[in-house]
């Protein structure tokens, strides 16, 4: 059979013809949107900041600052140095079990075992529990002083065995709690059960640490000179990582990963043609490495780290343009839960900034919120002061919502930017959940899982970097800002989706007006009339039946409520006057504090006893000598109304005897 198809030649001509013909895409990192390859360049932050090069806070200031945040209630910072020399090793063990026990009831029922891919069992976490006793315990122990030799973790329990919540994702490890970086100080406290781990207290966190990774001192004076150092005779990574190179000859100091915030003793004083690692120290620096004995004991060894690495002499000096650097150093990096992975957390990433500036702060954001800096609440904020407020913060300012923490960068065209470890968000391309993992910049209109922005879900601004009698002169907050903050702390107005926060402008509707009259009143369960516009799929059905069986609202017409009309602010103070009538309260008004108004003769007559008790009650304020009563209320308005309700109708403290004397 004769083949008529084109000969391979042919073909193979034609094929290379369409793909010439194909565009050239231009390969590169991947950005999110708004991202520019400009923005990922420290020089771009920099050369916003007013002084760039201006140094924050001295060494000398930074050294107070680590002194106050060590004696700060709630920060889990710890002068380590200060630690006393023995303890009570008996008590420590039931402390250890009992801590075990708590961690282990709560993870019981969401961790796998990795091992056999199912939920795992009690027996599972008892081991760990019962690992955790020394056996060896006394009630008077000496204190061991220690440091790391390797890059490594806290563990919540004295084991390798990994806790993953999805036994096919080996990258999260509940295991982790936090990092710990080569030659970082330690207090040794107990030894686990079957001597392979050891109760640890680090700077910032408390945990258990492998015993192959930490190097015991034979004295508190050789743990101190191991670390303990003025800054000039410290090499500091502030990069995402440095090595120390290769070496067959010398094993225990070659390749040496050192993270971002290692400091290291430089070897400052060599005689001549010393070699290190069996070879000149030309275009090195010259370290003390820590190095772990045969018998767990601390030694050093001289090693090597090149000086093309992302190093300092010394800590950095604390300006803006280093900021910058340090925080965009890790780009791209492993997003790492607990240090996990040789990277960092969201949280972990922040406190490891400022590690490269000798400046101690705690390792979570909560922890972080207890020390003497400039903090601001951003709870219940509208978007508008949020704003505001972004609008003074600092390049360096930590910016947090439950479950994330990010280092803010500043404003570009109207967004706001922040860099940060990130495990997932909603897809700009596909609004699916999207598991991040890694290190990147974005502004925040990046949306959560849920669909809120992380702008609207902002609820706390610290100012780490800055002294806190530096001060931002923040902008006062809005004049409803109490009414929103009560209105959404008791429930009685959601927030809305639309707005991240609250809604503030948005009108307010019949139906959402009989929600918050429902829930301020504890939603009573009530057999209410039933509207033709009111569907049984609505979940606000019950709070309309109350309201109108209660006669705070009625009808539009036959069978009609209406649920998404708007108010008007007369019609919304009427309701809440019927309201306060049925629990019983003193709702009398004098007609003439209308008279204050230019405008009360545009007041209904239906309105015309609530809005003489809400004027004389406080409620109502109006605008500019004008009461304004036939203007839409929107849900600022109504949240401001409701808590000065909530205020007058609050019954009186009584007064003690040495205040009627």
């Amino acid at each position: 059979m004769r083949h008529t198809g084109k000969t391979p030649l042919c073909l193979a001509l034609v094929l290379a013809l369409a793909l010439a013909a194909l565009p050239v895409q231009a390969a590169g990192p991947a950005y999110m949107p708004g991202v520019t390859a400009e923005m990922c360049d420290p020089a771009y932050w920099a050369a916003r900041q007013a002084d760039p090069d201006g140094v924050i806070l001295t060494p000398a200031e930074i050294a107070a600052f680590n002194a106050d945040t060590a004696a700060r209630s709630g920060t889990m910072v710890t002068d380590l140095r200060a630690a006393e020399p023995t303890f009570d090793g008996l008590a420590r063990n039931e402390a250890a079990r009992s801590s075990a026990t708590a961690d282990a009831q709560y993870y019981s029922g969401m961790i796998y075992d990795p091992a056999t891919g199912e939920k795992a069992e009690w027996p599972f976490f008892q081991a760990m529990i019962d690992n955790c006793a020394d056996p060896k315990a006394t009630t008077s122990m000496p204190v061991r002083y220690a440091v790391a030799v390797e890059r490594t973790t806290l563990r919540v329990f004295p084991s390798d065995q990994p806790m993953m919540d999805d036994p096919k994702d080996p990258d999260f490890d509940y295991q982790s709690l936090s990092a710990v970086n080569v030659n970082d100080p330690l207090l040794l406290y107990l030894t686990s059960a079957d001597g392979k781990y050891y109760m640890a207290r680090s700077r910032d966190c408390s945990g258990w640490i492998s015993a192959q990774d930490v190097a015991i001192c034979a004295s508190k004076a050789e743990w101190l000179a191991a670390w303990d150092l003025p800054s000039e005779k410290l090499l500091v990574v502030y990069g995402s990582k440095a090595y120390t190179d290769f070496s067959n000859r010398y094993p225990q100091t070659a390749r040496r990963m050192l993270t971002q915030g290692t400091a290291l003793a430089l070897a400052d004083d060599l005689a001549p043609d010393t070699l290190v690692g069996g070879r000149s120290p030309y275009h090195n620096y010259v370290v003390w490495l820590p190095v772990r004995r045969s018998d767990g004991r601390y030694e050093k060894q001289l090693a090597l780290v090149p000086a093309s690495a992302p190093v300092s002499v010394g800590y950095l000096p604390l300006t803006p343009a280093n900021l910058a650097k340090a925080a965009l150093a890790t780009l791209g990096d492993v997003y790492g839960w607990g240090g996990m992975l040789a990277s960092e957390d969201c949280s972990g990433m922040i406190r490891t900034i400022y590690a490269c500036f000798g400046l101690h702060i705690g390792r979570n954001g909560n922890w972080q919120w207890e020390m003497d800096i400039e903090k601001v609440d951003m709870s219940h904020m509208s978007m508008e002061e949020k704003r505001a407020i972004l609008d003074r913060l600092p390049l360096g300012a930590a910016l947090c919502f439950p479950g994330h923490e990010m280092f803010y960068l500043g404003k570009v065209d109207g967004q706001y930017y922040v860099v940060s470890s990130v495990g997932s968000i909603m897809s700009p391309d596909t609004g699916e959940r999207l598991q991040t993992r890694g290190v990147m910049i974005s502004n925040l209109e990046v949306k959560r899982a849920s669909g809120l922005t992380w702008l609207g879900a902002l609820d706390q601004a610290t100012v780490p970097c800055y002294p806190k009698s530096a001060g931002r002169d923040f902008p006062a907050l809005q004049w409803y800002h109490d009414g929103v903050a009560y209105c959404l702390e008791q429930e009685i107005l959601p927030a809305l989706d639309i707005d991240g926060t609250f809604g503030v402008g948005r009108a307010v509707t019949r139906a959402g007006l009989a929600q918050a009259m429902w829930n301020l009143a504890g939603q009573p369960e009530v057999e209410g009339p039933a509207f033709a516009d009111v569907g049984a799929e609505r979940e606000d059905r019950a709070a309309i039946a109350w309201a109108a069986s209660a006669g705070l609202m009625v009808g539009t017409g036959p069978a009609a409520f209406s649920p998404e009309g708007v108010l008007t602010r007369q019609q919304a103070v009427t309701v809440l006057w019927r309201f306060a009538q049925t629990q019983g309260l003193d709702t009398a008004g004098d007609p003439a504090a209308l008279s204050a108004y230019a405008d009360a003769a545009s007041v209904g007559d239906y309105a015309l006893t609530a809005l003489p008790w809400a004027c004389g009650a406080g409620l109502v304020v109006g605008a500019n000598g004008n009461l304004l009563p036939d203007q839409t209320v929107t849900r600022e308005q109504l949240a401001a109304i409701l808590y000065r309700y909530a205020l007058w109708s609050a019954p009186a403290t009584p007064a003690t005897p040495a205040e009627t004397a």
